[in-house]
């Protein structure tokens, strides 16, 4: 990766970062930076989108190009039996036996609760896991996302013009699990996206938007 100077465009030499402190002065317009703000990622070829991997896709509309993924997770071939044995014991002892009984305990059914809660987050988790999807719809002014299954998940907007730099974060959990953001820096508030388990799909969503951000670059 390269480090440019915002303001004027000028290579920036090793001399003019200070990494400890985030910042960067351009040896030719005089100008102070945050360091993390000049960097400029390498130029990505269209030809990486030419085949999206299995799992992805690109395809254009009439305002805009969109590149999604699906989140499908091998994590969920776990999850399915998990709930299927945890949740299946827990609600029919608790809320089966008084169907059975035809009985009402108020004092077993508001124990059962959690338990209820448990259950609908489970089968939440499994459905996002198996039918789950993130897509991207990038125009000329920038953009909008969306994360979950059917019309239902999390949705954003951002605009090229604000952002700064397009990264991958990851995350390692105490318990050796491992998860990937998405960073659009330069956005108020910063945009974070998790991405999709595979990393062949991680880096196709990333360099399509890194592709039509350099695009938008070059005809500013």
């Amino acid at each position: 990766m390269r480090m440019l100077c915002p303001q004027c465009g000028s290579f920036l030499p090793p001399e003019a970062i200070n990494i400890a402190t985030d910042l960067a002065q351009c040896p030719e317009c005089g100008r102070v930076n945050r360091a993390s703000a000049c960097v400029v990622e390498d130029e990505i070829s269209k030809d990486v989108l030419r085949q999206p991997p299995p799992g992805t896709w690109l395809r254009q509309e009439a305002d805009a190009i969109v590149v999604g993924a699906t989140m499908r997770s091998k994590a969920a071939w776990f999850l399915i039996p998990f709930t299927a044995v945890w949740s299946g014991i827990s609600m029919f002892g608790i809320y089966g036996t008084q169907i059975i009984d035809r009985k009402f305990d108020l004092g077993q059914s508001l124990f059962g609760i959690p338990f209820l809660i448990g259950t609908v987050l489970l089968v939440g988790t499994i459905i996002y896991m198996l039918f789950g999807r993130q897509e991207w719809r990038l125009n000329e002014d920038g953009g909008s996302g969306f994360k979950g299954v059917g019309r239902f998940g999390k949705r954003w907007h951002f605009a090229w013009k604000d952002l700064t730099r397009i990264h991958i974060h990851t995350i390692r959990g105490d318990k050796g699990n491992t998860s990937f953001n998405l960073i659009l820096e330069g956005i108020s508030p910063e945009l974070k996206v998790s991405l999709p388990e595979r990393k062949d799909r991680q880096q196709f969503i990333v360099n399509a938007i890194r592709y039509y951000y350099q695009q938008w670059r070059r005809r500013k």
